[in-house]
């Protein structure tokens, strides 16, 4: 892998902690054949990077923002992985792939940009019948989102929590002690007393507010619904 500027806060370093809860997550879902994945807010790819590893599949990886994916493409480049990995730069409510295009949908907070319940509803219709869709969100309102599992047409095939605890160590530690590090070298430019600031602020708005900090994973296989249904996000039948 290409050396970092040593000059600027790698988030990416502390995102690959949390990769042993997308290994957990993917085995959790049933044996498959080299799946087609679709990672929907794939950002720089970490996730995305694990998912072809483990899968032995295909992933398409979506995403707004530009410079995401092309760290992403450099990184499959630079690890002999872009045979696997297609990149898309779309808003996740234009994604324009024909239905059934894949086994597998996964997102790693990318759900929360658009709403749970829209977001179950409005890729529903890209899984094969019977796919499976991942999704990794924030803890709040979980047993409304139980709920809406089920009336968008998915059961339930596992899911885990990660509390505040675990991003703590896994994140927000890590990510204190890189800011200590950028401090003590002095003579920073703008851009990257600007990232301190704005991570120092994330870490006080998660001393502050910890008991909020905490996420689930859901394991989902999409089910026939049991009747005809239809609301503002357009699903309805099988």
């Amino acid at each position: 892998m290409s050396q970092r500027n040593s000059e600027t806060i790698d988030r990416d370093q502390f995102r690959a902690n949390l990769l042993k809860y997308t290994r957990r997550a993917y085995s959790m879902l049933p044996q498959q054949y080299k799946p087609r994945i679709l990672d929907v807010g794939s950002g720089s790819g970490v996730p995305t990077l694990e998912l072809a590893r483990i899968s032995g599949g295909k992933v398409v990886a979506v995403d707004i923002d530009r410079n995401a994916l092309d760290g992403l493409v450099i990184r499959a480049e630079e690890e002999g992985m872009s045979s696997s990995i297609t990149v898309v730069h779309s808003s996740m409510l234009d994604m324009h792939f024909p239905p059934g295009s894949f086994d597998v949908i996964w997102t790693e907070g990318g759900i929360s940009y658009i709403g749970f319940e829209r977001g179950l509803s409005q890729w529903r219709s890209l899984l094969v019948p019977e796919g499976h869709l991942v999704v990794h969100d924030a803890l709040s309102g979980l047993q409304r989102k139980i709920e809406l599992t089920r009336s968008c047409g998915y059961t339930i095939l596992g899911q885990f929590q990660l509390p505040p605890n675990i991003w703590w160590r896994e994140y927000y530690a890590p990510l204190e002690r890189q800011l200590e590090t950028l401090r003590e070298m002095g003579s920073l430019d703008k851009r990257v007393i600007n990232e301190i600031k704005a991570a120092e602020r994330e870490i006080k708005e998660f001393d502050c507010e910890k008991d909020q900090f905490g996420s689930v994973f859901f394991i989902l296989k999409r089910v026939r619904l049991e009747s005809q249904k239809q609301s503002q996000y357009g699903y309805n039948t099988v």
